[in-house]
């Protein structure tokens, strides 16, 4: 059996860039969720709010794996409010 392969992305979120571990098989959803624990914003109200997007504003797929969506070791990911997501 062998090891799981983590990778390393910089995440930015309110002005704070934080390095956060990933793996790049796993779904970006497991991503976000590593990255809102390490800002402390799983425990926000609207943390079910906030998605991970790309420098240029690209919104990444929760459900792709981190390499399909184009995660790639080293890039930097913006951790912010999605337009789409939300309740009815």
């Amino acid at each position: 059996m062998n090891t799981q392969h983590r990778e390393t992305v910089t995440v930015t979120f309110n002005g704070i860039d934080k390095e956060v571990e990933y793996q790049p098989n796993a779904a970006v959803q497991a991503l976000l969720n590593h990255a809102k624990h390490e800002f402390g914003a799983h425990n926000t109200p609207n943390n079910h709010l906030l998605s991970l997007f790309t420098e240029g504003g690209t919104e990444l797929d929760d459900s792709m794996s981190a390499t399909d969506a184009g995660v790639v070791p080293g890039m930097l990911l913006v951790l912010r409010q999605s337009t789409v997501k939300g309740g009815a």
